[in-house]
């Protein structure tokens, strides 16, 4: 659920407002600021308007949170005990984009993204109907990228990783 915050400010009061965002940022605000310490997504706009600067504040709280309440609309869409396939999804395109980029750019993923990616892995290759014949070779890669991880084998992980993309690529194009 995304909260939203609206305020008028002068250009002089825009520094003291950035420090409360920061704050807002590190530790659990003060007064009706939103919390922005377990945020998703944070949108900032800042527009002038004669003079008067109107800042827009939009704080996205973790997808995860509505799967776990249990007052979600999506509950019921779960089969067999399992998230909803396209929040899995959403999930996995997160994680994964994060992985290839770091990859991509000569620095090591963060070890939660890694670890949710395998996690997901797994769980997508028991939903039927969605490239089934696939899964077995899937779960041979995903087991390989974990091995890899483990060992801190970088140069067979990013391996992995491009295999992985490839496959999903192909995945996507005959299933979706």
């Amino acid at each position: 659920m995304a909260e939203k915050f609206t305020q008028t400010l002068t250009r002089n009061d825009l520094p003291a407002f950035l420090r409360k965002l920061a704050d807002a940022c590190e530790f659990a605000p003060e007064y009706d600021f939103p919390d922005c310490t377990k945020a998703k997504k944070i949108r900032l706009a800042i527009k002038d308007e004669y003079g008067q600067l109107t800042v827009k504040l939009k704080v996205s709280a973790y997808a995860d949170e509505c799967e776990l309440c249990g007052n979600c609309e999506f509950e019921s869409k779960s089969t067999e005990g399992l998230p909803p396939y396209s929040r899995l999804k959403k999930r996995m395109a997160t994680s994964f984009k994060v992985i290839f980029k770091s990859l991509h750019q000569n620095s090591i993923p963060p070890e939660e993204a890694v670890h949710d990616f395998i996690t997901d892995s797994r769980l997508m290759t028991k939903y039927p109907g969605n490239g089934d014949q696939l899964y077995a070779e899937y779960n041979k890669l995903t087991d390989t990228l974990e091995e890899a991880w483990q060992q801190n084998n970088l140069q067979k992980f990013h391996e992995t990783v491009d295999a992985l993309n490839h496959m999903k690529t192909e995945c996507h194009h005959n299933f979706k």
